[in-house]
């Protein structure tokens, strides 16, 4: 996509307007260096203890260095009896992407184990066999965010499912083995059920935390929220052994760069696989967090209607004088999409680029720059409830820090700039690499352009 250096240095000049059957890991060449980075997992069996069988479950947090070593945190629960200890253990994957993981310390039961690393190593699935395990196995999932401070409340939000079971015989109070609640969580530390019920929550930076049911005694479940938004939970509760995972019904999205007029043009393109027809609304705010309307729609909100099987587009013309903000929508399962931008130039052909759509409660951020002779331009939302501390990270094609810088963004509210613009991230220039945006709190998407001397076309992220 190209057209005259006029148009490119006007866009340049604006910055930016605008596991089951498990798969196994492709390259069937394994090593320990594909065990790598933050994991958390949930183990569940039986274990021997007095001489007789008694249910157990295990969630745990492990970092795995990619060098055969691992460390990490345990809460178990042996029918009801609950403990929390730190650990260690050594690993050694087998070019088959199987592995085993030695006999470890700090535990009264952290089992030697076999494991299969699957899904490109994004999850891991485990066979304890320690000398007390009888039968304990699990999986093991990529934490949410993979450095120690990119999670928050804001991880945990929107509404979601919660299945709870119980292994036979177990104690289940207070809630019974079994049930599927529905669960709305506000991003800020509080819940509410479709009965009315409602509590607390705490998501730590490091992706664990608790959810507490209040009453005469405070009932917590220790949680984790892993990559691709689901939560795993095992019962606190002295006396209880419950475990299950909570799944987001949908997640909310976000395209984090909407301009219209002023030579600009914006579109949001849906389609539904599904057998029904579906309905959802989206939202536009203005970079300020005010609601922005937009003319060719009549407000600020639209209703997207798409029928089974069908398609739907959503146009903010070039029309009148430049507006930017962002779009957010919650699509409904079995609906997906993207953006395009187009800009037009008097005497020019227009040019487009198409825009991936991004998660709106996402924590962390990554794209890959490059800046010879290149300009990177980012936008950067935070669509949560709750004001975002964001740091920016900058590393060069070696792996070297080039450069840091933080923003503060408050709730609802969005930046853009070119990347090189914002304070300490100047040693970029010349270089190619990457960038980490990661909110201490609140939530954080990312949107790249990168603009050449007579082109631009857009930098996904990876949440």
């Amino acid at each position: 996509m190209t057209h005259g250096s006029k148009g490119a240095t006007r866009a340049i000049v604006r910055t930016f307007v605008f596991l089951g059957l498990a798969t196994l890991t492709q390259a069937q060449n394994c090593s320990n260096a594909n065990y790598s980075g933050t994991y958390f997992y949930l183990l569940t069996g039986a274990i021997s203890a007095s001489g007789s069988a008694v249910p157990y479950a295990q969630l745990g947090k492990v970092n795995a260095d990619g060098n055969g070593n691992l460390a990490g945190t345990v809460t178990q629960n042996a029918n009801g009896v609950i403990s929390a200890f730190p650990f260690t253990q050594t690993y050694t994957v087998n070019p088959d992407c199987s592995g085993v993981a030695g006999t470890g310390t700090g535990s009264s039961f952290t089992p030697t184990s076999d494991f299969q690393l699957v899904h490109g190593g994004q999850e891991v699935l485990i066979y304890g066999r320690g000398s007390a395990a009888l039968v304990v196995t699990g999986r093991g999932y990529r934490a949410a965010a993979q450095d120690a401070s990119q999670c928050g409340n804001g991880s945990l939000a929107g509404s979601y499912g919660w299945l709870l079971t119980a292994p036979p015989g177990a104690p289940s109070y207070p809630l019974g083995a079994g049930q599927a609640s529905g669960f709305l969580f506000d991003g800020k530390g509080g819940w509410t059920t479709e009965a009315g019920a409602q509590g607390t929550y705490l998501i730590e930076a490091d992706c664990s935390g608790t959810i507490t049911f209040p009453g005469a005694a405070d009932v917590n479940y220790a949680v984790a929220v892993i990559e691709g938004g689901n939560v795993l939970s095992l019962s606190n509760y002295p006396g209880s052994l419950i475990f299950g995972t909570l799944a987001p019904l949908s997640l909310p999205s976000v395209l984090p760069q909407l301009a219209f007029g002023g030579g600009w043009y914006s579109a949001l393109y849906f389609t539904n696989t599904t057998s029904v027809a579906v309905s959802f609304p989206v939202n536009f705010t203005a970079d300020n967090g005010t609601p922005l309307t937009v003319p060719a729609l009549g407000g600020a909100s639209t209703t997207v209607s798409i029928p089974a099987g069908g398609t739907a587009i959503v146009e903010a013309p070039n029309i009148g004088s430049l507006f930017e903000g962002y779009a957010t929508f919650t699509m409904p399962p079995g609906v997906s999409g993207y953006g395009v931008f187009r800009e037009s130039v008097t005497g020019l052909p227009n040019q487009e680029a198409v825009v991936p759509f991004a998660m709106a409660n996402a924590t962390s951020s990554t794209l890959v720059w490059d800046e010879t002779n290149l300009l990177t331009a980012v936008a950067v939302v935070n669509a949560g409830p709750v004001a975002a501390l964001i740091s920016i990270t900058l590393w060069d094609n070696n792996g070297n820090v080039v450069g840091t810088s933080a923003l503060n963004l408050p709730a609802g509210q969005k930046t853009e700039a070119t990347l090189r613009s914002l304070p300490g991230l100047s040693g970029m220039v010349g270089l190619r690499g990457r960038a980490q945006f990661s909110a201490t709190s609140g939530n954080v998407a990312v949107l790249g352009l990168r603009f050449g001397t007579s082109a631009f076309t857009s930098i996904p992220a990876q949440q």
